[in-house]
């Protein structure tokens, strides 16, 4: 039996080979929800594309076209003839165990899929792992207001900052003056700990929060 373990839900799958794949049991439910939600975002399919298990980091990007009806499904017609390409001649037994593909999003921002072959398990199935760096550097905004104690405005303000805009800019998006963008970002700089726009951003990019 070939268990699989979501450690973000810790939700546990088995695989029986007689069987094919088995129900989920039920999903922790306290604060693994946090963690869940900013896992990377994970796919288990067949070689049919039919989604057996999605994460709930994969259920975000479904819901920004990655994926619809229980199906693998996307706008990116090169990854997904790619991808189609890979699993048959895999499942055939011609092609690598894993594969590395870029794969463009509906809002047009580039992620990269990993998928791998799993075997042993009864049946043909792929585990897709998607690194999407535009996610991961939101999810680390996230945790920096929340550590850092941001303001919903402070935080909306970084946002900006670390996608490369200025103070000019940022406070038109913000509908505020910019005397006042400015006074934002000097409470960033006062509550990150820096002093400059580029070590803000390094400041967000390389964050990881120190256990309670």
């Amino acid at each position: 039996m070939l268990a699989l373990v979501d450690t973000s839900r810790m939700t546990m799958f088995s695989l029986p080979p007689s069987s094919g794949y088995a129900a989920p049991l039920p999903p922790c439910t306290s604060h693994t929800q946090d963690a869940g939600r900013s896992a990377k975002p994970l796919f288990i399919i067949d070689a049919d594309l039919r989604v057996h298990f999605s994460n709930q980091g994969a259920a975000a990007l479904a819901r920004e076209g990655l994926g619809a009806a229980g199906r693998l499904v996307c706008a990116d017609k090169l990854f997904a003839a790619k991808l189609q390409t890979w699993l048959k001649r895999r499942c055939a037994g011609s092609a690598p165990e894993e594969i590395r593909l870029s794969l463009s999003m509906r809002c047009g921002r580039q992620t990269v899929v990993d998928a791998v072959h799993l075997g042993g398990a009864g049946m043909d199935l792929f585990v897709l792992t998607v690194d999407d760096p535009q996610r991961a550097i939101d999810r680390n905004v996230d945790e920096v207001a929340e550590a850092c104690g941001l303001t919903p405005t402070e935080a909306r303000m970084l946002g900006l900052i670390v996608k490369g805009l200025d103070t000019v800019v940022a406070a038109k998006k913000l509908g505020i003056a910019r005397t006042t963008a400015r006074t934002h970002l000097q409470r960033l700089f006062a509550k990150t700990g820096t002093a400059r726009q580029s070590e803000l951003v390094r400041f967000v990019a390389t964050f990881i929060e120190e256990a309670a």
